[in-house]
């Protein structure tokens, strides 16, 4: 059996742990060869890959795309031509293949009220204004990240009494980001909640915090900024318990046992034990885990961490 899993982008370290647990499980459980296809966060790279399904050797194929309806008639051509198909995070338009997706909603929801607790105790006197970077016209990311991360905050403080600036595209790349936050900081200096929503984007959004004098705290007592990130890579881990850093969150999203389930799914269709099509496409969703300065400890962390990452960390090597 050949595979082709797709990524978005092997840019995030998620992506790149996901990536490798699945080669390695579907080949120990099932003995079948996974294919990574790299969609470089490029739409067009992510249609040419799909669309290449249907004339390939490929016997099925998880797709993880930020264009589902421009996929959806290959997607359709790839099933005729006998591949399995499913897709990861979003639903694809509508095919009715199954999903799989991280519970998200529920991190982004506990990750926006811890900020805002935080926020308040700190600086009873300074209203939250809060912006989200990242996907304003994705579905899945504005169900799961931008909307919940927003009402977490007014389960806090209440409606009415906070701004939220909204969510600012900056899906090209940390350099994107950088130019985002930058601006933000300019027309909205008083921003003090910030939801970077991927880690491959928060690298660029802390280079612009530091880059106006910002992106720090006094001993994890925030100052200027509270910034939450998604995806929990081992620099983000670092700023977190970092008392001097203003990034203190991060949605731990956990790539071997997302892709364990995903490559039991993927083989369940093609054994014909999962449906391929269904109305409405049927959904499966994973766990997440919210990595939380104020309210995890380190050890904890570490733990998750080299269970989900089949790393060895310890703590030193994230207190440096």
């Amino acid at each position: 059996m050949k595979i082709a899993y797709f990524v978005s982008t092997m840019a995030n370290e998620f992506h790149q742990a996901r990536a490798a647990a699945a080669i390695q499980y579907a080949k120990d459980k099932y003995g079948a060869e996974v294919v990574i296809m790299d969609g470089k966060s490029d739409d067009n790279t992510m249609i040419n890959n799909v669309d290449m399904l249907a004339t390939s050797d490929f016997d099925a194929a998880v797709l993880h795309v930020w264009q589902p309806d421009a996929v959806a008639p290959l997607v359709m051509n790839a099933i005729d031509s006998g591949v399995a198909m499913m897709t990861f995070f979003s639903p694809l338009a509508d095919t009715g293949i199954p999903v799989f997706r991280s519970d998200e909603a529920g991190g982004s929801f506990a990750m926006g009220a811890s900020a805002a607790e935080q926020w308040v105790a700190a600086n009873p006197d300074k209203p939250i204004v809060t912006v989200q970077l990242g996907w304003p016209d994705h579905t899945e990311v504005k169900s799961g990240r931008t909307d919940p991360f927003v009402a977490g905050i007014e389960s806090v403080v209440g409606a009415g009494n906070y701004t939220n600036l909204g969510c600012i595209d900056s899906k090209g790349s940390a350099d994107a980001t950088k130019e985002a936050m930058a601006n933000i900081l300019i027309t909205n200096p008083d921003v003090n909640i910030i939801y970077s929503e991927a880690g491959d984007l928060t690298p660029g959004c802390m280079a612009a915090l530091v880059d106006a004098g910002r992106g720090t705290m006094d001993n994890g007592v925030p100052t200027t900024e509270i910034v939450v990130s998604v995806d929990c890579p081992v620099s983000e881990l670092k700023a977190i318990f970092d008392p001097s850093s203003s990034l203190k969150m991060s949605l731990g999203l956990p790539p071997i046992q997302t892709s364990e389930k995903i490559i039991d799914i993927i083989v369940g269709v093609y054994l014909g034990e999962i449906a391929q099509v269904s109305t409405p496409a049927e959904e499966l969703f994973g766990e997440v885990y919210p990595v939380d300065f104020y309210k995890l400890q380190l050890s904890e962390v570490i733990a998750w961490y080299n269970q989900q990452f089949g790393t060895s960390l310890v703590e030193a090597d994230i207190l440096g």
